[in-house]
């Protein structure tokens, strides 16, 4: 299925399932057909209260964040120019009021067109009180007064001058949008014109009699008014546009619209769905700039499941709550401790939709990736990036080793990142963008970590002295970048057995650092020999071997003094690890080669035995 198919198909879903226009709480709301929302800033929307009588009870600014629903038209919701169209219902004062005639009239044409087609009784006692309110010529005076009581009010048009705490106050109300709400409306209920369900009925209703040319929609395949004029997204830029390079069509079509015929129905459906996943917190994720990644589910659309794997639940330093879980089914339980944040609301037998997508201008949306594919298939490909990516860290809290999958952003930034004051940063958002569209889509697509993430972490992990405060991270993440892919799967668990050269070496790293590290006072803070030779012995490990065993000495002979067992410890450890590279690699050419990955884990296993506390007690 292709990615408009899908948008619409997951629309008729929720027409289906009543989701449409339903009102829960602070849960986004997917508009109706034919309507849009607009988000207060706090000082950009007033909501003027009326009795049932139509006279003014109070108005206010809406509060920050919260959002208006409202009719448009094909011509306003993309409006521009000098005279852009009104809405039909409500718009901004400069269209309600007469100060801008033109404006003005516009308005009165098109509102009416619309109360002149309401059937509704209902509604039409609720849009009466609002027409009725708004033909009153001092309307925006009887506005004012209840914006800013007992205040001295002086204005010129729509700009307005007051004097608040001994200051002069300036506001410009042309821009400025006017909602309603009635009180005890529906009973004691107050009803606004954003919760009026029937009143946007009445305008799906009123706007599909329009005696508009029809045809066949190519996407959908139905008998519906066709349009060319599509919603804009993510400010005005446009899913479905017209290319104006002529060439692009010339030969084949008379003019770009001849391309394909989209119903007025389907764009709107379309266009509202993606809306809504770019709104709801639950289906969309921010990657970098203006690109996301949107996703849902056949019979979850808006992914109540919270089902995230570009920042899993255990990622590096988050806890996870085994108990917030609940997952259907046990041979999924592990994979959705990890991506599943909420109670699992898709069936196993669902089907499951992701999307990249970029604000490529002002003017235009770009799909930069799409998938269909199975709920079955999506958990084998979850379980496999789990397997491949998964290591632990020690959570400080329980004092217990916690497994955790890193996230996509810290992949990234582990392999390119510059340390700076506040962590691993990557300036090039560009880069960033390119690099999370690769880690989705091979998650999806069932594939490895891409090689360059690889082959800049293995180099990056030999830079021991570039990331002196986020070391840990680094360590970390490649340690679970890396731990799954040779032939056999690296473990945090010292492996005596294992004979690989980098291993032993990376053992051997360990034991040089520690035997330096275990004569440092309390509070003494300065770079071991082991960190200072760490790139140049990880390209020349048999040479500088012998340069740390040399700069070691000094620190054997304190500890032998300060710490007799960890000195034994530390010294048989040496001891083993220099025997088993001479056995195995003494008259080898490759004894002095760079070292591979494995050398990170030959440390971090040498280092989870010194630090054990079977052995420090011994």
């Amino acid at each position: 299925m292709d990615f408009l198919s899908a948008l619409l198909r997951a629309y008729e879903y929720c027409e289906e399932k009543e989701l449409v226009d339903k009102h829960d709480g602070d849960k986004t709301v997917l508009l109706p057909l034919y309507h849009t929302n607009l988000r207060s800033s706090g000082t950009n929307i007033v909501e003027a209260c009326l009795d049932k009588e139509g006279k003014l009870v109070s108005a206010s600014f809406l509060p920050k964040d919260e959002q208006i629903i409202f009719p448009v038209s094909q011509d306003s919701i993309a409006r521009s120019g000098k005279f852009p169209l009104s809405h039909p219902l409500i718009d901004k004062l400069s269209y309600l009021t007469n100060d801008n005639v033109q404006l003005h009239q516009m308005y009165l044409e098109e509102s009416n067109k619309f109360f002149k087609a309401i059937k509704d009784p209902e509604v039409k006692n609720f849009v009466d009180l609002i027409k009725d309110f708004l033909t009153q010529e001092n309307f925006f005076d009887l506005l004012l007064s209840k914006l800013y009581p007992n205040q001295n009010i002086d204005r010129d048009c729509l700009k307005v001058s007051y004097s608040e705490n001994g200051k002069a106050k300036r506001v410009d109300f042309n821009a400025v949008f006017l909602t309603f709400k009635i009180i005890e409306f529906d009973g004691a209920k107050d009803v606004s014109i954003t919760e009026n369900v029937d009143l946007h009925q009445e305008y799906v209703r009123y706007v599909e009699h329009l005696d508009l040319p029809k045809g066949v929609c190519n996407i959908s395949g139905t008998m519906q008014q066709l349009t060319t004029k599509h919603r804009g997204l993510m400010g005005n830029a446009k899913l479905i546009s017209v290319s104006n390079n002529t060439e692009n069509y010339k030969g084949r079509f008379n003019k770009g619209e001849d391309i394909i015929s989209i119903g007025y129905q389907t764009s709107e459906k379309i266009h509202l769905m993606l809306k809504y996943l770019l709104e709801n917190n639950n289906s969309r994720k921010w990657l970098k700039e203006s690109q996301y990644m949107i996703n849902w589910f056949s019979d979850d659309i808006s992914n109540e499941s919270q089902l995230d794997y570009v920042y899993p639940s255990n990622s590096f330093l988050d806890e996870l709550d085994d108990d917030a879980k609940n997952v259907v089914t046990e041979e999924n339980k592990l994979v959705g401790q990890s991506f599943i944040k909420g109670r699992q609301e898709f069936s196993d037998d669902a089907s499951y939709y992701v999307a990249i997508i970029d604000k490529a201008s002002n003017g235009r949306i770009s799909l930069k990736y799409f998938r269909e594919l199975k709920v079955s298939r999506l958990f084998d490909n979850l379980k496999k990036w789990q397997s491949d990516n998964e290591w632990e860290y020690y959570d400080k809290t329980t004092k217990q080793f916690k497994k955790y999958i890193p996230s996509m952003a810290q992949m990234i930034l582990v392999s390119y990142g510059i340390e700076e004051d506040k962590g691993l940063e990557l300036r090039n958002e560009s880069f960033f963008k390119a690099e999370f569209e690769k880690l989705i889509t091979s998650l999806i697509d069932g594939k490895n970590v891409p090689d360059n993430i690889l082959r800049a972490a293995d180099q990056n992990i030999r830079q021991r002295l570039k990331y002196e405060k986020t070391w840990m991270t680094i360590q970390s993440v490649t340690l679970g970048l890396f731990h799954n892919k040779g032939k056999e799967e690296l473990t945090p668990m010292l492996d005596r057995e294992y004979t690989n050269r980098s291993y032993l070496y990376g053992r051997l790293l360990a034991v040089f650092e520690r035997i330096e590290a275990a004569t440092f006072g309390a509070d003494e803070k300065r770079l071991t020999n082991a960190q200072k030779f760490w790139t140049s012995y990880t390209n020349q490990p048999a040479i500088f071997m012998d340069t740390l065993i040399k700069k070691t000495s000094f620190y054997k002979k304190s500890l032998l003094q300060s710490n007799y067992p960890l000195f034994i410890k530390l010294d048989k450890e040496q001891s083993e690890i220099i025997q088993k590279i001479n056995d195995n690699y003494y008259l080898s050419s490759e004894v002095n080669n760079p070292l591979d990955y494995n050398f990170i884990f030959g440390y971090y296993a040498e280092n989870g035995y010194i630090f054990s506390k079977k052995e420090s007690e011994e």
